[in-house]
């Protein structure tokens, strides 16, 4: 399903969407998904959702991000209070009270996600394994 103007390659498959029928062509909008190419014609209802969804969905997570950083920094000190009001240290819920603190300071420590490799790090401190797996490097 190509035309001159997109060259095939072997790792790339071509799909007719199922509205417009469009193939391959330079003056239709292209969707990748993958190794997947969907083409489009100006006026395809299925791009135009698709295109509106995505911008809704940008807008909710742009949303949903801003709230986040504005309610990450309490919610934290509420449970930095509640860990410190704890009576005594030496309960079996200590070591998951201490790894869920730790946890949280080291998201609030990142603009994004604590990436595996600190969890990892994190957790191993406070339930040790059997027998460690060195670290590489």
């Amino acid at each position: 399903m190509t035309e001159p103007d997109e060259p095939a390659r072997a790792d790339i498959e071509f799909v007719e969407c199922d509205d417009c029928h469009a193939l391959p062509h330079e003056a239709h909008s292209r969707v990748y998904l993958g190794r997947k190419v969907i083409s489009h014609t100006e006026d395809c209802v299925t791009h135009a959702i698709e295109m509106i969804n995505g911008e809704d969905g940008a807008r909710r997570v742009s949303e949903q991000d801003k709230w986040a950083k504005r309610n990450f920094p309490p919610a934290h000190e509420r449970l930095r209070a509640a860990a410190d009001a704890l009576p005594d240290r030496d309960t079996a819920a200590a070591p998951f009270a201490a790894a869920l603190l730790q946890l949280a300071e080291a998201q609030a420590s990142t603009t994004g996600f604590v990436v595996l490799h600190e969890w990892v790090d994190i957790l191993d401190e406070h339930f040790p394994p059997e027998h460690p797996e060195p670290k590489p490097h």
